[in-house]
């Protein structure tokens, strides 16, 4: 999401689609977990919605991928560039949830004084990073670290390569499937944390390897319509079967290395790619949408946090009413929280 550097319309309507999926994953999975066993008419609408936009972080990946592994850089002006416009916007935002979680506190559990208010931010942080959205920042920031590096590698290979190394990737992924990698808190497993991102990395050489593919045909937005569809079944399935198997929620197959996974975000990928909007309207929304996604991504957590205090959660009404409306008005407030941002003075430097 932060990686944007070209005007390309369908690069744009696929970071707005990742957005939207973002949102939706943490609009629908508490109707996941929350009532399982309890009403499964609303659980299996949120493991459906669930399992359809399992490809939204694995797309930020290609999309960082597609439209920078094909660069040359100059390191200093590409750490440069790429830390001012993700560190510094998410420093700001570390402070503001920090903040946050401190007021949201019943008044007995709140800190008081300087030290016993560090040492609980200094807790927060080791045990889910000050919010459990920002493990993706803390990712791309490390991967950004090596961006340089890995495209200078990639553009050397012959495409039979990059189908080579693309496919050692999936078994590596694979035959990891099985062990928890550490990806929300820093207390420890800095191996399995530190793993987890280099996983996560074969994202970009598919983004890369894809948008050098040919425009995409008729025939191949079929097949790539057919994939996504069995995708979201076999993932909705699976849960369920598994879930049954153990005697209680497991949620193994709504992972971002999953094969399954994989094969939606492929198929989300090849969908839009190439693709024309032509309504002015839509144009323009998806647009807005993709030019906002990092502020949009780092705020939107703290826009559920107040809805759900104020009652608006998908428990208002049937979730096939409250699940998008939800994440309607999480995008709409956070979009506009972003947009009054920029136009204060300095404001574009922390909003993301």
């Amino acid at each position: 999401m932060v990686s944007k550097t070209e005007n390309i319309q369908w690069l744009d309507s696929l970071r707005a689609l990742a957005m939207l999926g973002v949102i939706l994953i943490h609009v629908s999975t508490p109707v996941v977990k929350m009532i399982y066993g309890k009403n499964m008419e609303y659980w299996w609408i949120g493991n459906i919605v669930d399992s359809a936009v399992r490809f939204s972080v694995p797309l930020f990946l290609m999309l960082s991928g597609a439209t920078m592994l094909g660069k040359e850089y100059k390191l200093n002006e590409f750490y440069k560039r790429r830390f001012s416009r993700v560190l510094v916007p998410f420093l700001f935002w570390l402070m503001v949830y920090w903040v946050y979680r401190w007021m949201v506190l019943i008044p007995k559990l709140q800190p008081h004084g300087f030290h016993t208010t560090i040492q609980w931010a200094v807790n927060l942080f080791l045990k889910e990073g000050v919010s459990k959205h920002f493990w993706y920042i803390y990712m791309i920031l490390f991967i950004y670290l090596f961006v340089p590096f890995i495209g200078k590698g990639v553009r050397r290979l012959k495409d039979s390569f990059l189908i080579s190394l693309l496919l050692g990737w999936l078994i590596l992924s694979l035959i990891f499937k099985s062990i928890p990698l550490n990806l929300y808190d820093w207390s420890g497993d800095y191996a399995s944390k530190f793993f987890g991102y280099f996983l996560h990395t074969g994202y970009l050489v598919l983004g890369y390897y894809l948008v050098k593919l040919p425009v995409i045909t008729l025939k191949k937005r079929i097949y790539s319509s057919v994939a996504f569809v069995l995708s979201i079944s076999i993932s909705a399935v699976y849960t369920y079967i598994l879930s049954r198997k153990t005697h209680q929620l497991d949620l193994n197959s709504y992972g971002y290395l999953t094969i399954n996974t994989v094969i939606q975000s492929f198929s989300v990928f090849l969908l839009i790619k190439d693709s024309t909007i032509k309504n002015r309207f839509v144009s323009k929304v998806q647009y807005s949408v993709s030019n906002y996604s990092y502020g949009i991504y780092l705020v939107h957590i703290l826009v559920l946090g107040i809805f759900f205090n104020n009652g608006i959660f998908w428990t208002m009404a049937h979730p096939l009413i409250s699940l998008p409306l939800v994440t309607l008005m999480t995008l709409t407030t956070s979009f506009m929280i972003i947009y009054v941002l920029r136009i204060i003075p300095f404001g574009k430097y922390i909003s993301g």
